[in-house]
Formats: structure tokens, C-alpha cells, sequence
């Protein structure tokens, strides 16, 4: 027989972890994303390492917010399941 446990501290915390996962992390990405392009237009920096910047550094930055963003977005769903089966298990 399998046990299970679901106490309103567990609904709690998947509950702040759904609220950053939704709200404070996308705006953070999405700030950095706008950060990133808008250092990369050469009206606003230009130089050596500017150009570096644009074509090394920014490219693979904005690869690995996008690639967060999509963890993000899994994540979500995987909280969102988690305070589900707390619900139905009795818990919050």
C-alpha cells in the first residue's frame, strides 16, 4: 500500500513556486531580452566589443533564455499538476 502525504506547507510552496514560475521569471527573461537587443544595436554601442558582443555573446545569451523560458514553461505545468494532486489528495 502506498502512502500519501499532503500538508498545506507542501501547497503553500508549490503554490510560491507557480506565482515565480508565472509571474517574476518571464519578466526577468523578458527584461534581459530587451536589455540584450537593445545593446546590440550598434546606434547605442559599436566597437570591437560591441561586435563581439553581437555576434557571440548576445546570440548564445538569448538562446539560453529562450531555452529557459521553455523549461519555464514545463515547469508550470508540472507545478500546476503538483498542487492539483495535493487538492485531490486531501491537502490545501
Amino acid at each position: 500500500m502506498t502512502t500519501v502525504k499532503s500538508t498545506d506547507f507542501a501547497h503553500q510552496e508549490a503554490a510560491k513556486m507557480l506565482s515565480l514560475v508565472n509571474t517574476q521569471m518571464p519578466t526577468m527573461i523578458n527584461q534581459l531580452n530587451s536589455h540584450g537587443q537593445q545593446l546590440s544595436d550598434p546606434n547605442h554601442w559599436d566597437g570591437p566589443l560591441a561586435q563581439r558582443f553581437r555576434g557571440e555573446v548576445w546570440p548564445q545569451a538569448k538562446g539560453d533564455l529562450d531555452r529557459m523560458r521553455t523549461s519555464l514553461e514545463q515547469l508550470q505545468q508540472q507545478v500546476q499538476k503538483i498542487l492539483t494532486n495535493i487538492s485531490h489528495a486531501g491537502g490545501a
